[in-house]
Formats: C-alpha cells, sequence, structure tokens
C-alpha cells in the first residue's frame, strides 16, 4: 500500500498555488507609480490654484497678465493636461483601495431608506470619472456630468451652468468643490445645490480633509453654518483619514447669509482653501 501522507493532496496543491499568487499586484499598482500620480494631481491642482491668483491679481498690466497665463497654461499642458489629471485620479481610486463615493452613498441611501416617490430616484453625480452608479439603475436614474468627460455615457457639462428647473432627488459633489480654483465660485456650487436638490431631498459633499482641518479660513463647523444657512441639514458626517464626508437633507428653508473670507487660524503651516458667498 502506499503511503497516503507522502503525496499532498489536490486540494493542498491548489491552496498552496493560490498562496503563493494571491498578493501579487498589476504593475500599475506600484509604489513609484502612485507616487507619480500623486505627484500629477498636487501639481495640477497647485498650477491651477496659481492661474486663478493670476487672473485676479490687481498689480499686473494686461501684458504682464497674458505672459504669466500664457507660461501656466504650458506647464499645465506639460503634465498631460486635465486628461492626465483625470486619469491619474481614477487610477488613484485603485491604489488608495478602490475609494469611489458611489458605494458611500448607496450604503447611506440605503441605511435612511431613501427612495424615489413612486419610481427611480433622481440622481446627479458631479464631475464623475465613471458611470458609478450602473450596477444601482434599477432603483437609481443617474445623470453623470464632467468638464471633461473620460467616458461616452458621462455629459459634457459645467455644474455652474445648469438650469435650476431641473431638480433632482440626490446630488453628489465628490472632490469637485475643491476642484475649483475660485473661492467664489466654489460658494456658488453650494448655493446651486440649495436650488437644484429638491425639497426633501439629499446632498453628498466630499472634501479632502485639509480643507477643513487644516484651512486658515475654513473648518468644519463654518463649512456646515454655510449650508445650515441655504437650508441644508446635516443627516451624517464623517472624516477618513485623508477624506471629509457629509451627507445633507434640503429642508428648503435659507436665510440669506454672507459669508466673507475671514482668517480663522494664523500661521504658515496652513493652506489657504476657502468657500464665500
Amino acid at each position: 500500500m502506499a503511503d497516503r501522507t507522502s503525496q499532498p493532496s489536490r486540494k493542498s496543491k491548489k491552496r498552496s498555488k493560490n498562496k503563493k499568487t494571491k498578493h501579487l499586484n498589476p504593475v500599475t499598482f506600484t509604489t513609484s507609480n502612485i507616487r507619480k500620480d500623486n505627484n500629477l494631481i498636487n501639481k495640477y491642482h497647485a498650477l491651477v490654484k496659481i492661474q486663478e491668483s493670476v487672473k485676479k491679481a490687481r498689480g499686473l498690466t494686461k501684458q504682464e497678465r497674458e505672459y504669466k497665463l500664457k507660461d501656466l497654461n504650458s506647464k499645465i499642458d506639460k503634465l498631460g493636461g486635465i486628461n492626465a489629471y483625470q486619469k491619474a485620479s481614477k487610477l488613484g481610486e485603485k491604489h488608495s483601495g478602490g475609494f469611489n463615493s458611489a458605494k458611500w452613498v448607496v450604503s447611506k441611501l440605503k441605511e435612511h431608506n431613501i427612495r424615489g416617490c413612486g419610481g427611480k430616484l433622481k440622481l446627479l453625480d458631479v464631475g464623475a470619472l465613471s458611470c458609478n452608479y450602473t450596477k444601482y439603475k434599477a432603483w437609481i436614474d443617474c445623470t453623470a456630468i464632467d468638464l471633461n468627460p473620460q467616458n461616452s455615457s458621462i455629459i459634457k457639462a459645467d455644474f455652474l451652468t445648469l438650469s435650476c428647473r431641473i431638480q433632482y432627488d440626490v446630488v453628489v459633489l465628490s472632490l469637485v468643490i475643491n476642484f475649483e480654483g475660485d473661492c467664489r465660485r466654489r460658494g456658488d456650487m453650494l448655493r446651486l445645490c440649495s436650488k437644484i436638490v429638491l425639497k426633501k431631498g439629499i446632498l453628498f459633499i466630499v472634501l479632502p480633509l485639509p480643507c477643513v482641518e487644516n484651512s486658515r479660513f475654513l473648518n468644519k463647523e463654518l463649512f456646515i453654518s454655510m449650508t445650515v444657512s441655504l437650508g441644508f441639514t446635516v443627516v451624517s458626517e464623517h472624516c477618513s483619514s485623508k477624506l471629509y464626508f457629509v451627507m445633507l437633507k434640503n429642508n428648503g428653508e435659507s436665510i440669506m447669509k454672507e459669508f466673507p473670507r475671514k482668517t480663522l487660524k494664523s500661521g504658515n503651516s496652513y493652506n489657504n482653501f476657502a468657500i464665500i458667498f
């Protein structure tokens, strides 16, 4: 009789094989590529911010302004422009373990039992890199828009030019407000939300954590005060190690209030992120 203990079973062979290949990652997930993507995203944001400050700078002549903007545009083009930025952002989702705001949005809609009245929920996904809500089409009717779509199913549109006549049950602004370089236009985005989110509708916002924790002009309390003045109340909020998430409900009771830029913290370690209206 053969000694069976000396022969590994097929199952153990399979388990052994899986063990060896389980942790292999594709080349695109290497640390050096992740760093390159992050550097590109950071450089792009920095150049866009400088662009906005040059556009508003009062001490420049027309020629000086045009020269500086041309130089900045050239640097952005060398990075690959907005196409390269969006591809890096898309890869960044995979690098970070598959972050996708749609998963958070859907989980919160289910948690609070939010459904469309007599039909599907009308959802507007602003700044969409992918069609993130396709798998939920049985109960979510998603309109995905972006300034520079990377997918034929995403509509090319500027959020700030949308008509207020079309309203939505849910609006998602995931890493969109911080992409806008002008602090007044960021405020315009929030104000537009109060008009296009239906009464009792939901607004989801995701911001980089430093925007509300390390800014000299903004913190979470001030940001929430802004949304409350526009008729929203907080349903849920939390922070991850890098992001700030907030779910808001539109009660339709706005209070006309101005939020000029004010220094909340002083020191060289803080950033200049601000929202004003």
